[in-house]
């Protein structure tokens, strides 16, 4: 892969990241035209999650390399506004598109074209049910089957602590983001 910037510095314990295209994900393609949709950069679900590694912590010893695309934290990128109005960069930015990130803010990292989940963090599908109001979202509350661990093993139905989910788009289809000591009960039996 290359890299849009090149960086020379290191980190004694964070990643140094880019985003993988742009910081706020606002872009609505209809027809052949692409909409800028974002309007406020309050909404945590515009921030781009979507990075790649240019600079790996001086301490690190695991798989993740300069140059690999990760998810990561959404408020990496995120920018606010202080008291006064002012719009401000994240604690993690560095500068021009450059951001820290610690081990525990980075949540996938692709290897040879596939995900992998980083520390302890799995990844569930939500289950969908039809006969679910509307008013749930149409998914079974606090359950689904593992799409990504280091832990589990991969498709087991599984539940998992109430409000330990955090949404992820990977490759843009939903799934939630926890640790794994928040997988709570196994289904014995296939759903």
């Amino acid at each position: 892969m290359t890299l849009k910037h090149s960086i020379k510095m290191q980190s004694p314990d964070s990643f140094i990241v880019t985003p993988k295209e742009k910081k706020y994900n606002s872009g609505k393609k209809i027809g052949e035209v692409i909409f800028d949709t974002v309007t406020s950069i309050e909404n945590a679900k515009d921030v781009s999650k979507e990075a790649i590694v240019v600079s790996l912590p001086l301490n690190y010893e695991g798989e993740v390399e300069v140059g690999d695309e990760v998810i990561i934290h959404h408020n990496i990128f995120r920018d606010y506004y202080d008291q006064n109005g002012n719009m401000k960069h994240s604690r993690a930015y560095l500068y021009d598109d450059f951001y820290t990130a610690i081990p525990e803010e980075l949540f996938l990292y692709k290897k040879n074209g596939k995900w992998k989940a980083n520390l302890d963090f799995c990844f569930i599908e939500p289950l969908e049910e039809d006969s679910i109001s509307i008013l749930e979202g149409g998914f079974l509350p606090h359950t689904g089957n593992v799409y990504l661990s280091n832990t589990h093993k991969p498709k087991s139905p599984i539940g998992f602590t109430p409000e330990s989910e955090y949404e992820v788009y990977i490759d843009g289809k939903l799934y939630y983001k926890m640790s794994d000591r928040d997988v709570c009960i196994y289904d014995r039996f296939e759903i």
